[in-house]
């Protein structure tokens, strides 16, 4: 299962793979869940601060090497890389020093060889540096009390993040924790269906909670806050602690005592865990106009967006004048959800096409799909923290002119990762292919420019066919670009520069298209021109 995103398994995916901090579980606001029944054993919420001496260090890199060897977008330089990881991996004690050579590795503490091996011929080979980096690592755990006293999770994960550091900007280490809740969020787990919050006073407050879920058919209500889970008390704890005690198997019971202040009483709510896949799609009605909002792509999200348009077309009947599609801030996901919702709207043609190092990275999606929806009119909003899968989505309808798209450039991760899961139950996320919309271009850097840009429209009542055309130029120049100077990039962007906000201006402009048909089609009309120019 592909992602834009992650699993050696090897899953191609788009992710949450952003700037190292964007691509993190949000620490403020986690779902509870957990993995499946069939997952590996979950490690407990007390940590024990002493060396886990199971955690075979030398394993974990050994498979990280030979992954990137094999499957990194860029052929790697091993002999720059494993000077990083060992510098990374001895952090905590600064008296071991690496000296390298030529010919060889040596690892001195306080001046004093502890151990030196000559480096492989071929500084391209994965299997060969990462043998040798191994051995250098356990030579010098035995060496030195500082290290051998320093937990194996915490030198695996600062060894990985030196490593990664070096690869690209959208490659990373996720540790065994976070690789749990990347997991969930992808493919779902056992939980109870609740997203929780801890405020600035320490309280643990629930901030919604997932219709049909077991908390919903218990009683729980957003606004409650959780006083003590099972009989232990939750108060002043952190939110991962609160998140792990309502993790468990799915079928498990669990009973959380909520105060809710709107009626200054506690209850005490039992209910039993099940399967739920976090809700990445969500229906409002905006008169005539279906506005959905697109928050992520995991495995459910195709057949939910499906399911909201039928609702939509079932609520509105005739008189409905299209679909905004929201996907403002989604950091994307699933590489197979990106095309199955393209495949909702493009029944065939090209969706998009993937290039690498890796033969099993050079594709072309196309839909086949008999699925298709309604050719009813779409409008995409994005923004700057719009990435990954969500361009996608958004560069194969504009492209294929089956949308058009408002708001602002879009972040520009064009690059597909695949998720290696390690030894210790963490999870190396690899960049190893880029991708192109169906005319041809690549986005990464660069962004999906809109065809509307909003910051350029000063009245909305006044948008007009040469507000469309008026970008018309730029997106041809903009789609022309195959390999792009960092300067082009940077010129290109400061057009419709990238902007995290959601304004409600974005959602007038796009209902404003939307009943006018005219203005409608010349936009599209216009897309369909480019692309097919291109």
């Amino acid at each position: 299962m592909p992602l834009l995103g992650m699993e050696v398994s090897l899953i191609p995916f788009l992710v949450k793979a952003l700037p190292r901090a964007a691509a993190a579980l949000v620490a403020s606001s986690l779902v509870v869940s957990c993995a499946t029944s069939t997952d590996a054993p979950q490690a407990t919420s007390g940590r024990n601060p002493s060396v886990a001496a199971d955690v075979n260090l030398e394993r974990v890199v050994l498979q990280a090497y030979r992954a990137i060897g094999d499957r990194h977008l860029f052929e790697p330089n091993f002999r720059t890389l494993s000077t990083e990881t060992y510098r990374g991996f001895a952090s905590s004690d600064p008296a071991m020093v690496l000296e390298t050579s030529d010919a060889t590795f040596t690892v001195k503490r306080d001046g004093r060889e502890v151990l030196s091996r000559p480096t492989p011929a071929d500084p391209t080979d994965g299997r060969a540096w990462g043998g040798m980096l191994a051995e250098l690592m356990a030579g010098s755990v035995d060496a030195s009390p500082a290290l051998q006293h320093t937990d194996r999770q915490q030198l695996i994960r600062e060894a990985m993040t030196a490593t990664t550091k070096q690869l690209d900007r959208n490659s990373r280490y996720a540790d065994p924790d976070e690789a749990r809740d990347n997991r969930f969020q992808r493919d779902g787990g056992g939980g109870i269906g609740i997203t929780v919050e801890r405020t600035d006073d320490k309280r643990i407050m629930i901030r919604a909670v997932q219709a049909d879920s077991p908390a919903a058919k218990a009683g729980i209500q957003v606004g409650d806050q959780i006083l003590s889970i099972d009989g232990e008390s939750m108060i002043e704890r952190p939110l991962s602690d609160v998140v792990a005690k309502l993790r468990g198997s799915i079928g498990a019971p669990v009973a959380i005592t909520v105060l809710r202040s709107s009626q200054g009483a506690e209850y005490v709510l039992s209910m039993k865990r099940a399967r739920i896949i976090p809700t990445t799609v969500t229906y409002e009605r905006r008169g005539d106009v279906a506005l959905i909002h697109l928050t992520g792509f995991n495995s459910a999200t195709t057949d939910n967006l499906k399911a909201a348009i039928d609702k939509a077309r079932a609520e509105l009947g005739n008189g409905m004048a299209g679909v905004i599609i929201d996907m403002r801030s989604n950091r994307g996901g699933l590489l197979d959800q990106a095309q199955t919702v393209s495949e909702l709207f493009i029944n065939n043609g090209t969706i998009f096409s993937t290039s690498g190092r890796h033969p099993d990275s050079r594709r072309t999606y196309k839909s086949g799909s008999s699925a298709k929806t309604p050719d009813m009119p779409i409008v995409v909003l994005m923004n700057g923290g719009s990435a990954s899968a969500a361009e996608i989505v958004a560069a194969a309808l504009q492209d294929r002119g089956r949308a058009v798209v408002v708001g602002s450039t879009s972040y520009g991760k064009g690059t597909v990762q695949t998720v290696v899961r390690l030894a210790n139950e963490g999870e190396l996320i690899l960049t190893w292919s880029r991708l192109n919309a169906p005319s041809g271009y690549t986005w990464n850097e660069l962004g999906v420019l809109p065809n509307i840009c909003t910051s350029k429209v000063a009245d909305v009542g006044q948008l007009n066919t040469n507000s469309v055309d008026s970008s018309q130029g730029t997106l041809m120049r903009w789609h022309a670009l195959r390999n792009p100077t960092q300067q082009e990039v940077t010129d290109l962007r400061k057009i419709c520069p990238p902007g995290e906000a959601s304004p409600e201006r974005d959602v007038e402009i796009a209902t404003r298209l939307l009943r006018d048909r005219g203005l409608y089609a010349h936009a599209v009309h216009a897309a369909t021109q480019q692309a097919t120019a291109r």
